[in-house]
């Protein structure tokens, strides 16, 4: 069997009905966990052939020279359709900051160090300042999407980055908080395969993966067939970021 190694966060239920019969008839095996640390060390030492996970994980292991993996699909908005983004920097609508700047030495919620909202967002915006983006806020962990913002309202910490699809689902949003920022070139997460995967089992499952509809209350919409094109703008901003950022 293929290994088939999944992001729990990401919201693709590869454990559930139907994905299970659809991977079991294509021979896949599927896990799924929140250990990305993990996932991560399974990916450098090449032990899943296919994987889900966020594109900056991606970008690592292309950035470090590692080419064993290509990208097979890649999420989308699920209010645009586009494989495309916007985080936002929310503050509680009563906080006196009106920019980033305005944030030094402020407790901040985030998911995980690989988070291209919450985490890379920030860092690319704060080096594009001139600031040393990783003692500038105090970074702290929190339940992730809706939870960030949560966060927020509730004083567990001053701000977040959260996608705007996040912050637009919840209409109350607009109302308990504040926007001060932005990041627009946020990618969604990317089904990634080994190089050498066969065709055949890569056409089965990507027509799978662009076939499948999500449904509306999670995170992203439907996947479509990864193209560098639609990650570069990301690609180009992380590479500014100093090694291991």
């Amino acid at each position: 069997m293929l290994s088939f190694v999944l992001d729990e966060n990401l919201g693709l239920p590869a454990c559930e009905e139907p994905w299970k019969t659809i991977l079991s008839a294509a021979g896949i095996a599927a896990h799924q966990t929140t250990d990305l640390a993990g996932i991560d060390q399974a990916l450098a030492a090449h032990q899943p052939d296919i994987a889900y996970v966020p594109t900056a994980d991606f970008h690592r292991l292309l950035r470090s020279g590692d080419q064993y993996y290509r990208g097979l699909a890649i999420a989308t908005s699920k209010f645009t359709g586009d494989p495309r983004q916007r985080s936002l920097l929310v503050v509680r609508s009563d906080d006196p900051a009106t920019k980033l700047d305005d944030l030094a030495g402020a407790d901040y919620g985030y998911i995980n160090t690989s988070c291209t909202s919450s985490y890379f967002a920030p860092a690319i915006l704060l080096t594009r300042l001139g600031k040393t983006w990783d003692t500038f806020l105090h970074f702290v962990p929190v339940a992730p999407w809706q939870g960030q913002i949560d966060a927020v309202v509730g004083g567990q910490v001053r701000a977040t980055m959260v996608l705007e699809d996040v912050w637009r689902t919840t209409p109350e949003n607009a109302e308990t908080t504040k926007l001060i920022g932005q990041y627009d070139n946020c990618k969604p997460p990317v089904v990634i395969a080994r190089k050498d995967l066969d065709a055949g089992t890569s056409a089965r499952l990507l027509d799978a993966l662009v076939a499948w509809e999500p449904d509306w209350s999670g995170i992203y919409g439907a996947l479509k067939p990864y193209y560098y094109a639609d990650v570069h703008p990301f690609f180009h901003d992380l590479d500014q970021l100093p090694v291991g950022g």
